[in-house]
């Protein structure tokens, strides 16, 4: 029973990236955002028919996103995103990425997240503090 409310949690939490506008819902749309560079992470349905799978490994060779298949199937995916059935959806946001990672007890792809997300935050810091110096002029 607990699986089954873990696995409701993380439906529910799919659902907050999209009212967060996180998310590239639908396959070509996911595989877009690949492309464009802004996925992190692209998902796939447990029940992802083989040209959906050969379609995100296409795009991600194009992209530094990573691939990692959801514990729940295209029904299960499409009611928590207001949908009748999802088969991909690709999360546009860092920390939201590193979040579900974590949730599903995801270690490699967590790792990786985690570090791109320290690399950030010292690209911005360093950002902030030379456009700082400029201002003191």
């Amino acid at each position: 029973m607990a699986d089954n409310a873990n696995l409701s949690a993380h439906l529910t939490f799919i659902g907050l990236m999209k009212k967060a506008g996180a998310l590239a819902i639908g396959a070509e749309s996911g595989y877009d955002s690949a492309r464009m560079g802004r996925a992190k992470i692209l998902c796939l349905a447990s029940d992802a028919a083989r040209n959906t799978v050969d379609g995100a490994h296409n795009a991600l060779a194009e992209s530094r996103a990573l691939l990692i298949k959801l514990p729940f199937d295209k029904r299960e995916l499409g009611a928590a995103l207001g949908q009748q059935e999802c088969a991909a959806l690709a999360v546009t946001d860092l920390g939201f990425a590193l979040s579900l990672c974590q949730k599903l007890g995801l270690e490699n792809e967590t790792h990786e997240l985690s570090a791109r997300l320290e690399r950030e935050k010292r690209r911005k810091a360093k950002k902030r503090k030379t456009s700082s110096k400029g201002d003191r002029v």
